[in-house]
């Protein structure tokens, strides 16, 4: 199993709360810290806050308090104006995201999906990330997709194709909010197959997901999250072999 590189971390989320409207207090003053390189997996039920907190740390949720740093950009919670703006943008830059519903544009092919952003935030010329779009498609095996539209695709190819747009933008960390759940189970395995190369190639990873064997062979960090809070954290092996926390322990019985 690799090690995170001791340092710096590469994303410091500091106090995280996020209040939605006046009562529902979902992320409760979480701390997070993840070094270059190392991968954490969150679970923990649904409603615990396991994805809000990953929309927090690329900003698609502002957090209520706290702070949020990633590969030295910070954004404290209540930052306006052009300033906040920029270092939104920064922020969006350097951290790639997948989602449970992939979120390719229907009306453009795989290529353009994947050159989209490149084009418009990095301002690349067009050959350039066309270059880089098929070694990413080459990458995610789909080589031979490059002009189909996502409506043609099953879903683990469309969420190949959603990791290789996250891909292009060349981001510092990957993000991924159960980019399996959506899945048929004969598909699950063709995307942990992506997400297992990337990890192994050194991409700092933050994921949800409920897929044990890439919790227990590839994170390096398991951390359970609970009502907001985190409950417990360790190495796969700690967690899953010896859990200390009553809801930790009620947890994995049920997904175990």
């Amino acid at each position: 199993m690799k090690k995170g590189k001791p340092g710096k971390p590469v994303v410091k989320a500091t106090n995280i709360h996020k209040i939605f409207g006046n009562m529902n207090h979902v992320l409760r003053g979480i701390d997070l810290e993840v070094q270059k390189g190392e991968t954490v997996v969150i679970l923990g039920a649904s409603g615990s806050g396991k994805s809000t907190l990953l929309r927090c740390i690329n900003l698609l949720e502002e957090p209520t308090a706290g702070s949020v740093e990633v590969d030295g950009t910070i954004i404290n919670a209540g930052e306006t104006g052009r300033e906040k703006n920029a270092k939104t943008l920064e922020i969006r830059k350097k951290t790639g995201m997948c989602f449970q519903s992939f979120n390719l544009f229907p009306h453009m092919t795989v290529l353009e999906n994947i050159i989209e952003g490149p084009r418009t935030v990095l301002r690349q010329e067009r050959k350039e990330a066309e270059n880089y779009a098929d070694e990413l498609l080459d990458w995610v095996g789909l080589t031979d997709k490059r002009g189909e539209y996502p409506s043609c695709l099953s879903g683990g190819q469309q969420q190949r194709v959603a990791i290789a747009r996250s891909l292009a933008m060349k981001p510092t960390v990957m993000l991924f909010d159960e980019p399996t759940s959506a899945l048929d189970p004969e598909l699950v395995g063709e995307v942990v197959e992506v997400m297992e190369r990337l990890a192994a190639g050194g991409m700092t990873i933050i994921a949800v997901t409920h897929e044990l064997h890439f919790a227990r062979d590839v994170a390096d960090r398991v951390m359970i999250m609970d009502g907001g809070n985190w409950v417990e954290e360790g190495s796969p092996e700690k967690i899953f072999n010896n859990p200390e926390q009553e809801r930790t322990k009620r947890f994995l019985a049920h997904i175990l």
